[in-house]
């Protein structure tokens, strides 16, 4: 159980320390559809325009895909040692 719950953190903190905010974002997106899901099965029904409230929650999983993605860019380096020349 211990080696499951290091491998766990592991994928939620980097190795510098910090969070990796696709895990995070993915996970809190995961965890509101199951909350949202949970309720259904246990008779909790949302009063209102049906469609509307998935739009809302379809858009909130989508924020919180967009911050995943744009939080963690990582520049790209270029190589710029010549390459070899072959005789």
């Amino acid at each position: 159980m211990k080696k499951t719950l290091v491998n766990i953190k592991n994928k939620f903190v980097k190795p510098d320390g910090t969070l990796n905010g696709k895990i995070v974002s993915g996970a809190l997106g995961l965890v509101i559809l199951f909350i949202q899901q949970l309720a259904i099965c246990f008779g909790f029904h949302l009063h209102g325009d049906i469609n509307a409230i998935v739009s809302l929650i379809n858009i909130v999983l989508t924020i919180l895909g967009f911050i995943g993605v744009v939080s963690d860019t990582t520049p790209v380096e270029i190589p710029t040692e010549p390459s070899a020349k072959k005789d």
